[in-house]
């Protein structure tokens, strides 16, 4: 008859030592999933925040392009007529008109500022600037009645020579 010690040796199971290696590898790829997952949730938010930046800077370029309408009327008005670059040479032709409040201004705690106003019949094509650096352009349709401004048009960012290099 076998003694108590062999039957001992035979029954032993096959698979001790295997459970803590799995045990291991399934917490590894938790780990895993849970990091990636992570990760995904980063840059969702990043990107998030990339989108609302951008939206609130071209909010504030628009907000500055009314401002400069709003600016632009009674004397000021006078000065619709002519590109920006002749504003201060005009004399006697817009004698009320100070060129200086058309191209500065102050929308919340934001200084815009004019880059150039070019008018072409009844529409003109104004660049701002942000004290911050962002840039665009706006097509502003002029009352053909008056030198007024009727309504400014779409937004055109303007590419600065640091957003194109790589």
């Amino acid at each position: 008859m076998p003694s108590y010690r062999q039957l001992g040796c035979c029954c032993q199971s096959t698979t001790s030592g295997f459970v803590l290696p799995l045990a291991l590898s399934a917490a590894f790829l938790i780990l895993l999933s849970s990091t990636s997952l992570l990760s995904l949730a980063l840059l969702s938010l990043s990107r998030t925040r990339i989108s609302m930046a951008e939206r609130m800077r071209a909010d504030q370029l628009r907000s500055a392009a009314q401002h400069f309408a709003q600016l632009a009327t009674d004397s000021h008005a006078c000065l619709l007529s002519w590109p920006s670059s002749s504003w201060n040479d005009l004399g006697s032709q817009c004698a009320d008109a100070d060129p200086g409040r058309l191209q500065k201004g102050l929308i919340g705690e934001e200084v815009w500022s004019l880059i150039d106003w070019v008018p072409s019949g009844d529409t003109g094509r104004l660049s701002l600037r942000l004290a911050a650096g962002a840039r665009a352009a706006f097509l502003l349709a002029i009352d053909p009645d008056g030198p007024a401004v009727r309504e400014v048009g779409a937004m055109r960012p303007l590419v600065t020579l640091e957003q194109e290099r790589p």
